[in-house]
């Protein structure tokens, strides 16, 4: 059975580890949490790096990989997610509903609105570990030539099998009752 991954991307206005950002990183442990409780979560990048500081690099490949966006600073000064699902619907629901919902419309508080997408999808085989080296080379591919099979946004998305999807919208709605059902007390 295929998987599908989200790979995301922002540059933070301020250097990372600014007064600015607080929130945004008091915020974060919750967004995890959220998504680990959505239905059709896998798994996401990060777990495994956190054991082992030692290494800047775990099964998810090299975390100082930016796409080419990030033209000044450094990559400490961005923030990038990167995680794997049984479907779109799922996904959707966990990003559009509950607490990243709440987190997601205070984006522009934190980061710079860029000309480039803040996210991008594509299909891989189950027993495969997607790395943040191609989710770079996927959201390059989704701003240079739009969504495709290869690299797609929730749109205009793709199953996986290469064809344009229609969404199941009870399953998304399904699915974002229960990741509501998780919020964050004193969230919304």
């Amino acid at each position: 059975m295929a998987k599908v991954v989200l790979y995301t991307f922002a540059i933070f206005k301020e250097p990372r580890d600014s007064e600015s950002n607080k929130e945004f990183h008091d915020r974060n442990p919750f967004v995890y949490v959220s998504a680990e409780n959505t239905p059709g979560f896998g798994d996401r990048a990060g777990l495994s790096w956190k054991r082992n500081h030692a290494d800047r690099n775990d099964d998810w490949g090299d975390r100082d990989v930016s796409p080419r966006f990030l033209t000044t600073g450094n990559h400490r000064d961005t923030a990038a997610t990167l995680s794997v699902w049984d479907d779109v619907e799922s996904v959707y629901a966990f990003t559009y509903a509950g607490f990243h919902a709440e987190v997601l419309k205070k984006r522009y508080d934190w980061f710079v609105k860029g000309d480039w997408p803040a996210y991008v999808s594509w299909w891989i085989p189950d027993d495969e570990i997607p790395t943040r080296a191609e989710g770079s080379i996927r959201l390059e591919h989704l701003h240079d030539n739009g969504p495709t099979a290869h690299a797609f946004d929730f749109k205009k998305p793709f199953d996986a099998q290469g064809q344009p999807l229609t969404m199941d919208r009870e399953k998304i709605k399904h699915h974002a009752e229960i990741v509501r059902s998780h919020m964050r007390p004193g969230s919304d």
